[in-house]
């Protein structure tokens, strides 16, 4: 599932057995979260954090006192919310093929990778064109390289990667996409690689250390000065916000959302049915009619299409464990 940060959450099925794993729940999204669960049959057997979260406050805990499930977490992990600390080449029983953790330290020490069949999820580690904010105290560069090139160095191009946050709606990757668009993945010098993590600058949220303190004491309601913390802006609003403050310039009045892609359809649709109406009076009322057919048959695919984009953005990605690979919400 992904919040309007981008922050993604995912539902892990496998189909022999109905066991179910949810990679980094969202506090704020936990309702939806658990309706997927139950609607697909899932019994929830692991809550797997990929790492310490500074951009939004974990549903871990809660996850963990409703259901009773083990929360995964690598061995430096603050707090007391894990109840499994699970180490580099650890295979968690899941399913046929099971689940692999890798130990990815970089963007944090307690950084981790789960590899299922076909595919990763690799929180923070790598995002698609870039990596996850240095929104942490232990963010390595010599770590990140060596993280980057010993899990997914040898792996095929067509390996799928579900990633911690979305890029403007796409949700996952490939290797081979990222090895072509994704400097930090192509680069082969570790010096290079230092500069580019030491130059990035985009900016945590300021109230990065109380995200950080809610997580590792393990919250099961979001703190009322930490509502904005949910997940509810995008990184990028956030990293722009803080320069802003660091310039000293007011931020600008708040805008609209833009509209989803599938509106450009409705609008075009308008406008058709405009000029149409146009024609119809003043050149042939043939014309008007052929104009308003095409705007009746551009809305009957661009509504449908719309609603079911809108429900898709309420729900969390769920991943089919096996040969068919994966299935994102339906």
């Amino acid at each position: 599932m992904h919040a309007d940060s981008g922050c993604r959450t995912y539902v892990v099925i496998a189909p022999d057995t109905r066991e179910a794993a949810i990679v980094d729940p969202l506090l704020m999204n936990l309702s939806e979260t658990l309706g997927v669960l139950d609607g697909e049959r899932g019994k929830l057997r692991w809550i797997i954090e990929t790492h310490s979260h500074g951009d939004h406050v974990s549903g871990a805990a809660a996850l963990k006192k409703r259901t009773g499930a083990e929360v995964v977490a690598h061995p430096e992990l603050p707090g007391d919310v894990p109840t499994l600390r699970a180490t580099d080449g650890q295979v968690l029983e899941f399913g046929e093929h099971g689940l692999l953790v890798h130990h990815a330290p970089g963007n944090s020490r307690d950084a981790l990778v789960v590899q299922a069949k076909g595919c990763y999820f690799t929180g923070d580690t790598i995002l698609i064109g870039t990596v996850g904010l240095q929104d942490t105290d232990s963010v390595d560069a010599d770590a990140w390289y060596d993280s980057l090139d010993r899990i997914f160095g040898e792996e095929p191009d067509e390996t799928v990667l579900h990633v911690g946050h979305d890029d403007m709606g796409r949700d996952r990757t490939t290797v081979g996409a990222e090895r072509r668009g994704n400097r930090w993945l192509r680069e082969d010098d570790r010096e290079k690689f230092r500069g580019i993590v030491e130059g990035d600058e985009r900016v945590p949220r300021k109230d990065r250390d109380r995200v950080l303190d809610a997580n590792r004491e393990g919250v099961i309601r979001v703190p009322r000065d930490l509502a904005p913390a949910a997940g509810l802006t995008a990184p990028a609003e956030l990293a722009e916000q803080r320069a802003r403050e660091i310039r000293g310039k007011p931020p600008p009045a708040p805008s609209a959302p833009p509209p989803p892609a599938h509106h450009g359809v409705l609008v075009l649709c308008g406008f058709l049915a405009a000029i149409g109406t146009i024609l119809g009076w003043m050149v042939n009322p043939a014309l008007h009619g052929l104009s308003l057919l095409a705007a009746v048959i551009l809305l009957a695919f661009g509504l449908p299409a719309f609603e079911r984009s809108r429900r898709r953005r309420a729900q969390p990605d769920l991943y089919y464990e096996g040969p068919a690979s994966h299935r994102l919400t339906s």
